[in-house]
């Protein structure tokens, strides 16, 4: 019984990342894009960003081959995948769908941020295609989660499928591939998930769709937001893995307990076992600036009445910062424009303010003759115990 008790105490907090289905606002970020990531722990209302619009642009690249960095066509699934064996971690350790195309990705693929820079595809459209054998209708990934010791990829799609291997699949089915053995299964139709939601809250509005799909750590109980009522749309419902508990909405991760600032809904969730350390933000207002121009760095989420400082270069690396902020060192130690920045002192050091915000101003130099635009990478320390913020990049032209 001791045993026990200890280690509940000792568990860490139940934390989430999650992306909404459109633009909205939380109380210490003013726009949360429909592609940004957000974190929430468990405990007071509050929900944080976590990857911004323009950190996955820079960790995205140019996806188009237009020369200019992409921001992600939305994002309506999201899952735990680890790359790497880690008690801490970062967004190379989840993979995504996005809600379009966007250059040689599309709405159907499971992505993942690369090191190298980038993007890479887990598992494509034609692959979820291929196992499903749909004899009409157009596959979107719309939900998804990922059972490592398995090797099971439980999933939503965004529209009704007809005459797939399962036979007609609907777009409230929570479908199981079984990728070890190569086995595609039906874990609950969409009337089973409807029956089990009324259940959970004694009401009987037309779920819509399945929106988000996670297992809780711990128990593996199977965590679902659904698009209808909109009571429901921002919140947690969860299935016993066991089958002997009753269907429930998940206290503290119902709507209210993200803290949005105006009617939201949860697109894509993933909870985390442990680790996921919430990062200082960095972000500018825009992402293209020419010489003379005033850029403004804005920092969130650092801790208060710490010191952190501003670091830029034109070179990238990936040196892996467990459990430090956002886990990684993205700018390259070796770049010249980094060490000179550090050699003279000018890394903008601010004291923190009380909400966790900081703020420095940056005049934009001019660029060396013949060169047409240059693309400067920067990221934040926040350097008294908040960690690396998440990359930003920003074009000089």
């Amino acid at each position: 019984m001791l045993e026990t008790m200890l280690l509940i105490v000792c568990q860490e907090p139940l934390a989430a990342l999650a992306s909404t289905t459109s633009d909205s606002r939380l109380a210490q970020d003013p726009i949360i894009h429909d592609e940004a990531w957000i974190r929430r722990s468990e405990g007071p209302p509050g929900a944080k960003a976590y990857l911004t619009r323009h950190a996955q642009m820079a960790l995205a690249g140019d996806l188009d081959g237009d020369g200019l960095f992409d921001a992600l066509g939305g994002v309506d699934a999201l899952c735990t995948w680890p790359s790497v064996s880690s008690a801490s971690p970062g967004p190379m350790d989840f993979c995504f769908s996005m809600v379009s195309d966007v250059g040689p990705f599309a709405d159907g693929d499971l992505l993942r941020f690369d090191l190298a820079q980038g993007l890479v595809a887990v598992i494509t459209e034609a692959d979820f295609v291929a196992a499903l054998q749909p004899a009409s209708g157009s596959f979107d990934l719309d939900a998804a989660t990922y059972r490592d010791s398995q090797d099971q990829l439980w999933f939503s799609v965004g529209s009704n499928l007809s005459g797939t291997v399962l036979g007609d699949v609907q777009d409230g089915d929570v479908l199981v591939w079984d990728r070890l053995n190569g086995v595609m299964s039906r874990a609950f139709t969409e009337a089973e998930v409807q029956a089990l939601t009324d259940q959970a809250t004694g009401g009987g509005t037309a779920i819509g769709d399945v929106l988000a799909l996670s297992f809780l750590p711990g128990t593996m109980d199977l965590g679902y937001v659904v698009q209808a009522p909109s009571s429901l749309d921002g919140g947690v419902l969860v299935l016993d893995a066991s089958g002997v508990a009753p269907p429930r909405i998940l206290a503290g991760w119902e709507e209210v307990d993200w803290d949005f600032q105006q009617a939201t809904e949860i697109d894509a969730l993933a909870f985390v076992g442990q680790g996921l350390v919430q990062p200082p933000v960095l972000d500018l207002d825009l992402p293209f600036f020419t010489p003379g121009d005033v850029a403004r760095f804005k920092l969130r989420h650092a801790i208060p009445g710490s010191v952190a400082q501003g670091f830029r270069g034109r070179w990238t690396a990936f040196d892996s910062r467990p459990g430090v902020g956002i886990g990684f060192l993205y700018l390259d130690p070796n770049d010249p424009i980094l060490i000179a920045q550090v050699t003279h002192g000018n890394t903008h050091p601010q004291i923190v303010d009380p909400s966790g915000s900081a703020s420095y101003d940056w005049t934009i130099p001019v660029l060396p003759p013949g060169l047409p635009f240059v693309d400067l990478y920067f990221q934040a320390l926040d350097d008294s115990g908040g960690g690396w913020s998440a990359p930003i990049v920003l074009r000089i032209q």
